[in-house]
């Protein structure tokens, strides 16, 4: 299990350390999770650990089933698909913002990040630094553009879309295209290109979804429904 250290109510230092470990799939969809085991591990007691799987639950990221016990929830692609339409179309928009906005100050920002991300790219398993490098990338945009609450609010909504992701990103590990097309994206607000840049976006988001082998790979992390990728 992924630790962190320990700040704000004990309730929220429970929920962040379970919500980190099921997000990144340290703890598998399906899995049976007991709520004296979390508290034991984390040497906390039971109330504020009860009250930090009832937020997890309310966020559907744990179900509880009467008689059976408390379960990581499955992957739901409907869910997932909901949430990729209204971070891209809301991203396209606030690329359109930055193509009209960006100053050579916020442009080389974006490079420093690329190159960092780079740099991060050629050491070996760090999985979960490029994941929250390629988080920042896409969040500075919104930032920047003075649209702050417009990614606190998609973020709300990313929970079974981050599980997605991160199940692809661990079987399809292929930095260097992302970093092409991160590339592509600052290439095309640097050039005031609107048009280039909604492409850019589209195509790096497409290219997160065109593998839907993963739902044959790993059935039994998702929920059974018609909608396909």
């Amino acid at each position: 299990m992924i630790l962190q250290s320990r700040q704000g109510s004990t309730r929220d230092y429970v929920y962040g350390i379970v919500k980190k470990n099921i997000l990144s799939l340290k703890l598998e969809p399906g899995t049976m999770i007991s709520e004296k085991e979390i508290g034991d591990k984390l040497e906390v007691s039971r109330t504020p650990t009860r009250e930090a799987f009832m937020k997890l639950a309310e966020e559907g990221l744990i179900v509880v089933y009467p008689q059976k016990g408390s379960f990581v929830s499955l992957i739901d692609i409907d869910q997932v698909e909901e949430a990729r339409f209204v971070r891209e179309n809301m991203e396209v928009a606030v690329l359109r913002i930055a193509c009209n906005t960006f100053t050579e100050h916020d442009i080389a920002e974006m490079e420093a990040l690329l190159a960092e991300q780079r740099i991060i790219s050629a050491q070996d398993n760090n999985y979960e630094k490029m994941h929250e490098l390629d988080e920042q990338f896409h969040e500075t945009f919104f930032n920047k553009c003075g649209k702050q609450r417009t990614w606190s609010v998609i973020q709300q909504m990313l929970s079974q879309y981050k599980r997605f992701r991160n199940l692809l990103l661990a079987v399809y590990f292929d930095w260097e295209m992302i970093i092409a097309q991160h590339t592509r994206i600052v290439d095309s607000i640097r050039a005031r290109d609107p048009d280039q840049a909604e492409a850019a976006l589209r195509e790096h988001v497409k290219s997160r979804f065109e593998k839907a082998e993963l739902l044959e790979k790993y059935p039994n992390y998702f929920l059974k429904n018609d909608t396909t990728l």
